[in-house]
């Protein structure tokens, strides 16, 4: 049941700041266009279906048709809150099903959508991440596909957590995906049923090169008052992903860590966000970044 659990609550993989906010994730009010435009960087879609609005929430898994074929991109990853070893029950940690990006106003330009969550703990033991990934043609047994990145246990410390991806399309193409419209505000990681599922087909593309999409959202994220500080890790190259930028911003005490990747094999970008104090940030990077981690000094 925990891989189950895992697998959708954190579809919300979303990674990421006031707790105050648990409830706008049923609210149908203030929904993003499916031209969500910033800086001039618009989202271009050639359809829209009714009551499944992308922008916002989407499920993890990403078919992009090249050539007459599909290329399916997996970005598979699960946060597990500590287990009381007599129980089996999970023990002080609860997911928000909070789209926070759109909340603080740090959505990326032209992002199909994607997933969020907030998590919060009123205990002191640590959690664990999963970082799982695949990427690869649909006729391709599911073992061929997967990604180098295999992270298993990775230390998630107590306390809130804010994460989020958000995924880019790079050029011009036919998508599949699913559209994610959550039933539930929170869990305590014993129910797994947040979402209602509608999947589309469309094509979708973004006015402005990736180039010009990392810079309008840097520059959205210092006029907020963010600072760019160094980075503890820099993500390098591996056989599913190619690291577009990697920037980690300070505002007072909260960090915000925001990284670019591009999928191998298709036209689409993975943006991961993640904000918390210092020492969650580091932790939530480093478990589910998509780069190969090499420390700074």
């Amino acid at each position: 049941m925990k891989r189950t659990l895992a697998g959708a609550a954190l579809l919300i993989l979303a990674l990421a700041v006031v707790a105050v906010l648990v409830g706008d994730g049923l609210s149908p009010e203030g929904r993003i266009s499916a031209e969500q435009t910033n800086a001039g960087c618009s989202l271009k879609v050639s359809s829209q279906t009714k009551n499944a609005q992308i922008g916002r929430w989407v499920d993890q898994k990403i078919t992009q048709f090249i050539g007459g074929s599909g290329v399916t991109f997996n970005d598979w990853f699960a946060v597990y809150p500590p287990i009381n070893r007599t129980t089996g029950e999970p023990q002080g940690w609860i997911a928000h099903l909070i789209y926070w990006p759109e909340k603080f106003n740090l959505m990326v330009p032209c992002a199909l959508g994607g997933l969020a969550m907030h998590v919060s703990s009123d205990t002191g033991k640590s959690g664990s991440g999963y970082y799982r990934p695949s990427v690869g043609p649909e006729d391709r047994p599911i073992h061929e596909r997967m990604c180098g990145i295999r992270r298993e246990n990775a230390v998630l410390p107590a306390g809130d957590a804010y994460l989020a991806v958000q995924y880019v399309p790079a050029a011009n193409s036919t998508w599949r995906l699913s559209v994610l419209t959550p039933i539930k505000e929170w869990t305590d990681f014993k129910d797994y049923n947040l979402f209602h599922k509608t999947e589309v087909e469309l094509n979708a593309t973004c006015t402005c090169p990736i180039k010009a999409v990392m810079e309008a959202f840097d520059a959205s994220v210092m006029a907020k008052g963010f600072e760019e500080v160094k980075p503890w890790i820099t993500p390098t190259e591996n056989n599913c992903f190619e690291p577009l930028s990697a920037k980690l911003y300070r505002k007072d005490d909260q960090y915000l860590y925001v990284e670019f990747a591009r999928v191998k094999g298709m036209d689409l970008v993975r943006v991961l966000m993640i904000m918390g104090n210092e020492e969650t940030v580091k932790a939530y990077t480093e478990a589910f970044t998509a780069g190969v981690v090499e420390n700074n000094s």
